[in-house]
């Protein structure tokens, strides 16, 4: 379980997040949604140890994250933001080897390169594991970067904006394995995410945040609806269902008649 208490954050005179409290189960995928400036990123900066905590509490399954150690905490949560500089020449499966860090420190074992393995063929790398990093597109490094998260096998994955640069067949793709991942290896994935469809199809529990707050917490079903789109967005769409989840459609209005 991933528990947030009472946590707030200001940056210079602005407040960006509001006493946020959170109760969030383990083994599903759970996507943060909201508008820009809602403070989707901030949460995530704090849980992932970016930015460090002014008030209030986080703890993966009882490891509080301002107490625990940092070797102990990084073989539980492993994370992805969205600013990533990975330096040095390195090629794709060095650069999944160094996600198992934590394990091997610097002497990678039998079971470390098997992990890498599975995850080159996991995610499809196999034509690119013996590529430098540089010579990569944006859409195969970001494949690449979030491999290198699932190699550090930890319970808890938090990935900010992960589809980023990637095309629609690959990000069905990875929505699809991190799925797959929550519930053959009970493992917790949570990511922030702005296309809300692709948080309705795949995730379990949908989490919205609107002005530094948590509006709504539930299923994609109970949480998206016409009402909650407008409040958390000022659009009007029509929710659709598809095999028991919503598709959110814009409404566009056709000017067409008003042709002169």
């Amino acid at each position: 379980m991933i528990e947030v208490m009472g946590v707030s954050h200001t940056i210079g005179e602005q407040q960006i997040l509001h006493d946020v409290q959170l109760s969030l189960p383990s083994a599903q995928v759970i996507a943060l949604i909201g508008p820009n400036g809602a403070g989707k990123s901030t949460l995530f900066s704090l849980m992932a140890r970016i930015s460090p905590l002014q008030s209030g509490s986080i703890a993966f399954a009882g490891h509080n994250i301002a107490t625990t150690a940092a070797r102990t905490l990084s073989q539980v949560v492993a994370m992805l933001s969205q600013d990533n500089h990975v330096q040095g020449r390195l090629r794709v499966h060095e650069l999944l080897m160094f996600g198992r860090y934590p394990y091997h420190q610097g002497r990678p074992r039998s079971e470390d390169h098997a992990k890498v393995n599975e995850m080159i063929e996991r995610f499809e790398l196999g034509a690119l594991a013996e590529r430098f990093l540089s010579t990569l597109s944006g859409g195969q490094r970001q494949r690449v970067l979030i491999a290198m998260i699932v190699c550090q096998d930890t319970p808890y994955v938090l990935l900010d904006e992960p589809l980023n640069n990637l095309d629609m067949y690959h990000a069905g793709r990875l929505m699809r394995e991190l799925r797959a991942l929550s519930r053959e290896e009970q493992k917790t994935v949570v990511i922030v995410l702005h296309d809300v469809n692709q948080a309705a199809q795949f995730a379990d529990t949908v989490v919205t945040m609107k002005a530094g707050r948590i509006t709504a917490t539930g299923t994609p079903a109970e949480v998206l609806t016409q009402q909650s789109i407008y409040t958390l967005y000022g659009v009007d769409v029509t929710v659709l269902e598809h095999q028991g989840r919503p598709v959110i459609v814009d409404t566009i209005d056709d000017m067409s008649d008003a042709a002169v």
